[in-house]
């Protein structure tokens, strides 16, 4: 007796599983774990958008790799600001773990630290830091960011003038300014630090979270090395 062949699951219901799957990690996520989420994607697609394009078409604004090595030339110890600043960024978080809030434990010649629920470097006390309204600094930080890049666009000092704007506001309002309020004022910005972005995708997606750690690598060897790979592809 012949039976019946049992029909396959559908292409579209087969494609819609992963896509289920991936809500189901992030079902849980809370309000500022998300905006974490949402501000270093678009950071990495300001950043990433002119490195792809390098060697294909010229791109709306200069790479971070170019603009540093420009200024390299310029001022040739900005090579050694950037070794510390990567070096103090690897001390701080071997130092006060992202994944972790509130105080650590710390010698009794030392004061106190630990971090705030966004995952800032904070004085004691600081672990139930207020937080800034999204309201409040998102639309000053985007106005500024995106009328002082137009503004270095229109007025015509060159590419690289550009990518100082761009990057240096970027810097300013994304890790100055937030550090800066969550220590000194016991406030968090509305967003993670990308340390604690990176921890808590780690929780929920491993895979995602060591693709980017690896090109975090990648970027701090081309920035040190400058213009590392593109100096052995020349040889």
């Amino acid at each position: 007796m012949a039976m019946a062949a049992q029909p396959g699951p559908s292409a579209p219901a087969g494609a819609a599983r992963p896509a289920r799957g991936l809500r189901a990690r992030f079902r849980s996520a809370s309000e500022r774990e998300l905006w974490g989420y949402g501000v270093w994607l678009s950071v990495g697609l300001v950043f990433g958008v002119p490195e792809s394009w390098a060697g294909i078409t010229s791109p709306p604004w200069p790479a971070l790799s170019d603009t540093i090595g420009h200024l390299e030339q310029l001022w040739h110890p900005v090579r050694v600001i950037v070794v510390t600043l990567i070096v103090f960024a690897a001390f701080q978080v071997v130092t006060y773990p992202p994944g972790r809030a509130g105080e650590f434990a710390a010698p009794e010649s030392k004061p106190a630290r630990g971090r705030t629920p966004c995952g800032r470097p904070a004085r004691a006390g600081t672990g139930a830091a207020g937080a800034v309204p999204v309201l409040v600094y998102f639309p000053v930080a985007i106005g500024v960011v995106a009328g002082s890049s137009i503004l270095a666009a229109t007025v015509g000092g060159g590419m690289f003038a550009l990518g100082c704007v761009i990057y240096g506001l970027i810097a300013i309002f994304l890790v100055l300014i937030p550090n800066a309020v969550a220590f000194w004022f016991a406030a968090d910005v509305p967003f993670p630090t990308l340390y604690r972005t990176i921890a808590n995708l780690e929780r929920r997606w491993r895979p995602a979270a060591m693709v980017i750690v690896a090109g975090l690598v990648v970027l701090a060897f081309h920035l040190v090395f400058f213009p590392w790979p593109e100096i052995f592809l020349r040889g």
